[in-house]
């Protein structure tokens, strides 16, 4: 029998357990499931249910895909300043029922990890910004072949810091460096090369290593 709840914050994100496995979905298509402050809350509000779920028993896996066209192009700018007295809460550490060691931003991208079972993002389309940090958050990532991929808060005159230094230790140091530097966007191949991805959906060969991180074994690239 299939077991399935909605998280609270279905507005922005929804929340689908069946198996118990997790289908969560960023859910503002008609942005590009731009992060904007619904967004911020609902994210965290469902890493807080799902971490619930699994300390129950009751979670093997998260699922963690974008509806519409995009996984996330990254934050909503015109939409955090409209509300830009909480801005600094984005930065600062325990805001927002975050842990002492963490801020709003980086939660965004560690909450993932907090849930003790695995999470595979798939990816389409615009994977920028912090969609992509989001992403990085996951312990494996599946590209459509079309998919976008960059770090593009240098756009913004920002640090790409939403626990960039943890969730990308397995990528390309040098690629890093330069996709940082430059905001470029790359496709999912070559995400592949920088391993800012794991695999190509539709690719058996991909799915060969992916299968090999998940059972601790090193994948071939």
């Amino acid at each position: 029998m299939s077991d399935a709840a909605k998280c609270p914050s279905a507005r922005r994100v929804t929340v689908m357990i069946n198996e118990h496995v997790a289908d969560v979905r960023l859910n503002r298509p008609d942005k590009h499931n731009g992060l904007d402050w619904a967004m911020i809350d609902a994210i965290l509000g469902a890493q807080a249910e799902l971490r619930a779920r699994a300390e129950e028993g009751g979670l093997r896996a998260i699922v963690l895909s974008g509806e519409g066209a995009s996984f996330c192009a990254g934050l909503d700018m015109a939409a955090i300043m409209g509300e830009a007295a909480r801005v600094p809460q984005l930065l600062v550490a325990g805001a927002n029922g975050c842990t002492p060691e963490r801020n709003t931003v980086q939660q965004l991208a560690l909450g993932w990890r907090d849930a003790g079972v695995p999470v595979i993002a798939a990816l389409q389309g615009n994977v920028f910004g912090g969609g992509l940090q989001i992403a990085l958050g996951a312990d494996v990532r599946l590209c459509d072949p079309d998919a976008r991929l960059a770090v593009l808060e240098i756009a913004w005159g920002i640090i790409p810091d939403m626990g960039i230094s943890v969730t990308a230790r397995g990528v390309r140091p040098d690629w890093l460096h330069e996709l940082s530097w430059s905001g470029r966007k790359v496709a999912a191949r070559e995400a592949l090369e920088a391993r800012l991805q794991s695999g190509l959906l539709g690719q058996p060969e991909h799915m060969e290593c992916v299968g090999a991180r998940l059972e601790g074994r090193t994948p071939r690239f």
